[in-house]
């Protein structure tokens, strides 16, 4: 397997269009999730996945800390990671805001993604990792969604992300890898990028000859 800073590089190259294309060559089922914001525009996050499972709240179960339980979810996941939070589709309340987010950034993180909502994007534009929801809510967390569990496989948006597997998002949308296929799809996907780009060119030129 390649290393990381090896494979971070290859995605400066490739697009989510293109790594779900590839995707496709090597596995069967729905790898794409769409519908994510990013707080700041342009911004491409990758990474291996930890994960954390929001549920509706109940008052016999503990409150767990973000932080902790982002802590908790790198285990074995490298450095660099992206953190899942996955939550039922509620976007009532956030998942996270600023102050959770900066303190999940000073965990070694490089990204966030939540499925549900965050409060606080503007401030989380600036931070250095790329910050992703689906709505952007005032209404702090906690009153109806509380953490359930951590590194543990999710589901949302017709994809499943188990911990540990490689996430791929851009503005077009999120692509799950799983990790034993990372630098295949990895290596596809810039071939796929690079056969694109010759026949966009050439689709150019007989253009240009057609109006000739």
């Amino acid at each position: 397997m390649m290393d990381l800073d090896a494979a971070l590089a290859l995605t400066q190259n490739v697009t989510s269009a293109s790594m779900c294309d590839a995707m496709a060559r090597v596995r069967g089922h729905r790898a794409h999730a769409t519908g994510l914001i990013c707080a700041r525009p342009g911004t491409v996050s990758a990474g291996f996945a930890a994960t954390v499972r929001f549920g509706p709240r109940r008052d016999d179960l503990p409150v767990h800390d973000l932080a902790s339980a982002a802590g908790h979810a790198l285990g074995d996941v490298p450095d660099d990671a992206i953190l899942i939070l996955a939550a039922p589709d509620d976007p009532r309340e956030a998942l996270a805001g600023g102050k959770k987010l900066a303190a999940v950034e000073e965990l070694g993180y490089a990204g966030v993604i939540a499925w549900g909502a965050i409060r606080d994007r503007e401030e989380a534009a600036g931070y250095e990792m790329g910050v992703w929801a689906l709505h952007e809510t005032p209404r702090a967390s906690g009153d109806l969604l509380q953490i359930i569990d951590v590194g543990v496989s999710v589901s949302f948006g017709g994809v499943t992300i188990v911990p540990g597997d490689w996430v791929h998002i851009d503005a077009a949308g999120l692509v799950v890898v799983p990790a034993a296929d990372r630098d295949a799809v990895l290596e596809a996907a810039v071939i796929i990028e690079d056969a694109d780009a010759t026949a966009v060119t050439e689709i150019r030129r007989r253009g240009r000859q057609a109006r000739a």
